[in-house]
């Protein structure tokens, strides 16, 4: 049963997510659970429920946050492993902030080599094709600049107005030649692209990618055209679960256009069909299709 302050919750992760990336919040949702523990006043007793049912809330964002659950579920099963009844209530809270610091650790690390990788990716003289860049593809083109001096334009789609605004400045501020054009504009320049890099929320069981709106479209046109399509993603991104329990939302909005009032039926993100993506990059390195990370 999910309450009104978990839908509150939901609303606000899917609109910081939309913003600044699955990464980004990953981190963000793990800090912010550290200082809720910070701050937490409650019987050595308490402890352990509140930790769990906090963690559990999170579990179940709409959509889920597949990294966020694995880091939580691991989490879980270290504090039933580690927390002794002899420990005091301070002793529990160090040791549980611990495991937490270890688990954004580990994403930073996997995010790194993801970066460290990818840059085997970019040649001088590519036309790289990006749309709602994730911070993990941004990293990967900038350093591709800093580190190796690679010489390469990038052609960025306009989805949402944040995102677009934080790509730009990257690559304006690492030299990177670039254009911005809207998505539906993609024809007029897919002749001269020969690459498009993209992140994902998740990486479902059932051989699909959950990916910001508009994505699947992109990647469809990418792929009609011969264009190499590259899936940047560490394996904490994939999903035991098919794609139909993702929990990717739905909304009804009223809307008003050409003087009629109509419902508009929206959905958070979009499912993109794994066979439509070329090289799957994760931190071990390129991985078949159909492969899962353990």
């Amino acid at each position: 049963m999910i309450n009104k302050n978990n839908k509150t919750m939901y609303k606000l992760l899917r609109e910081l997510g939309n913003v600044h990336g699955i990464a980004t919040m990953t981190i963000l949702s793990l800090n912010s659970f550290i200082e809720s523990i910070r701050q937490l006043k409650c019987t050595k007793k308490e402890t352990l429920p509140l930790y769990f049912e906090l963690a559990n809330a999170l579990k179940n964002s709409q959509p889920n946050i597949i990294p966020l659950m694995h880091l939580l579920e691991q989490f879980e099963n270290e504090m039933q492993e580690s927390l002794t009844s002899d420990m005091d209530l301070e002793t529990r809270r160090q040791k549980t902030i611990e495991i937490l610091q270890k688990k954004i650790e580990l994403f930073q690390s996997n995010a790194a080599r993801v970066t460290e990788n990818g840059l085997n990716y970019i040649n001088d003289k590519d036309v790289i094709i990006v749309h709602s860049a994730s911070s993990v593809v941004t990293t990967i083109l900038v350093q591709a600049k800093k580190k190796l001096n690679r010489c390469f334009k990038v052609i960025i789609l306009e989805h949402n107005p944040e995102r677009t605004r934080q790509t730009v400045r990257a690559l304006r501020d690492a030299g990177i030649e670039h254009i911005v054009a809207p998505a539906q504009n993609l024809s007029h320049y897919i002749e001269g692209a020969n690459k498009m890099f993209v992140g994902a929320l998740t990486i479902t069981s059932d051989h699909k990618i959950v990916a910001p709106t508009g994505t699947a479209g992109t990647v469809s046109l990418c792929h009609l055209n011969k264009i190499c399509v590259h899936l940047f993603a560490n394996s904490l991104h994939y999903s035991h679960r098919d794609s139909t329990h993702q929990e990717i939302y739905e909304e009804q909005e009223q809307t008003y256009s050409a003087n009629m009032n109509f419902n508009m039926t929206t959905h958070s993100h979009d499912l993109v069909d794994l066979e439509l993506i070329d090289h799957i990059i994760t931190e071990t390195g390129e991985i078949q299709k159909g492969t899962y990370p353990v």
